[in-house]
Parts: C-alpha cells; sequence; structure tokens
C-alpha cells in the first residue's frame, strides 16, 4: 500500500526496529520495521481510512486471521491505544521509504504472541524481516517465548515458519520458539536470509511523515 502525499503533515514519530538490505539482479530491496503505537494515533488512523478504498492481495502464510483486512484493521487499532511502555507491539514494514508492505500484533502479556502477522503479495522477506524484529525483541526479555497461532493452520504455512526454527514442543498445541532456543535461531534464520540485516538498539524515533514525504 503506497503513502498518498498530503498537505498537512501528521505526527509520525516510530521507532525503527530492524532494516533488511537485499541485493537482486534488477536492483536493491530495502525493508525497514517500525515499532508504532498511540503516539502515532493521527497517522494510523489516516493509515486506516486509506485502506477502506483499498483492495488487499492476496497472503497464503497469514496468521491470526482469514484475510489481510481483518489483521490490518486489528493491529491500527491496537497501536493507537498502545502505550510506549507496553509490552504489546504493532510492527509496521515499509519499503524503500514509500510503500508499505506488512503488518504485525503481538500482545505481550507473559510470552510474546503473534496475535497477527500478514504482508502483501506473499512476500517473504518482509515476511522474514517482521519475524526476526518479534524474535529479536523477544530474545530482549530472556525468560519468555515467541508463540505463532498455527494451531489450526495448513501443513504448508506451518512447513514455512518451521523453516524458521518454530516447532510444537512436547504437550503444546501451537507452533513457538522457546526462550532457551531464541538466541541460536535468531541466528539460524538471519544466516539463512541472504540479506544485510540491522538490528537498531536506539530509542530516537523516526519521523515517518518525513520519510514517506508527506508533506509533498
Amino acid at each position: 500500500m503506497r503513502i498518498q502525499s498530503v498537505n498537512n503533515q501528521p505526527n509520525f514519530q516510530a521507532l525503527k526496529m530492524t532494516n533488511v538490505k537485499k541485493q537482486l539482479k534488477n536492483g536493491i530491496r530495502d525493508i525497514n520495521i517500525y515499532s508504532i503505537d498511540s503516539r502515532d494515533k493521527d497517522f494510523v488512523e489516516r493509515m486506516y481510512n486509506i485502506a477502506k478504498s483499498q483492495n488487499f492481495p492476496e497472503d497464503k502464510k497469514i496468521l491470526g486471521a482469514e484475510n489481510i483486512r481483518a489483521v490490518y484493521d486489528s493491529a491500527l487499532k491496537t497501536a493507537k491505544n498502545l502505550s510506549r511502555w507496553a509490552y504489546d507491539r504493532v510492527f509496521l514494514a515499509v519499503e524503500n521509504g514509500n510503500k508499505i508492505t506488512g503488518i504485525m500484533e503481538i500482545a505481550g502479556k507473559g510470552d510474546q504472541r503473534v496475535k497477527g502477522m500478514t504482508v502483501w503479495n506473499d512476500d517473504n522477506l518482509t515476511r522474514k524481516a517482521l519475524m526476526l524484529t518479534a524474535m529479536k525483541d523477544t530474545e530482549k526479555l530472556s525468560d519468555f517465548a515467541l508463540i505463532l497461532p498455527t494451531k489450526t493452520a495448513p501443513e504448508p504455512v506451518k512447513k514455512f515458519f518451521r523453516t524458521l526454527k518454530f516447532n510444537v514442543p512436547k504437550g503444546e498445541r501451537e507452533m513457538m520458539i522457546e526462550c532457551e532456543n531464541m538466541t541460536s535461531a535468531l541466528r539460524a534464520v538471519e544466516n539463512s536470509v541472504d540479506a544485510k540485516i540491522t538490528h537498531h538498539h536506539s530509542t530516537r524515533n523516526v519521523d515517518l511523515s518525513e520519510l514517506l514525504k508527506l508533506d509533498e
């Protein structure tokens, strides 16, 4: 979904979490993952309204809902009311500074549980960038697992996430990476992506309204 320009620049101070830069034959894919919350309420509301008139493409590995719009709407509703100090997370994927390519919502009460995740056009690089962000964020908590809503997911979806080191531990029903395996799983997934990956540790927010040139 492309961000359209407007005359009035809304306040959008998102926190950059991860950058994935992959060299292709016809150019470079440059994907940034940002964390958004209630400080971005006005811009998030605009994102929601823009999407009302757009058709979302298919995502065969969607988590948490049957269609992209359901995941997108739920994540934006959460972000509008999300405290900057909350353990819950909403991550937004932006490619080349001007195109939204995916979104992820995490409920962080205790274990980190992915409530929903989706990307546009079955884009697995964006999917991995979002998942790497969630894995890194969970790693910092030290004693919690990252859990996926895969209990009723079809086998092709489970197969994909097994390649990202998720499994179903004995006695459980959903795929997860347990805390003691998170660091090694994170490194293995990073090595498999074949891209330059940077995890940002700064608390300085990025003005996405300026980056996305909303005032032009």
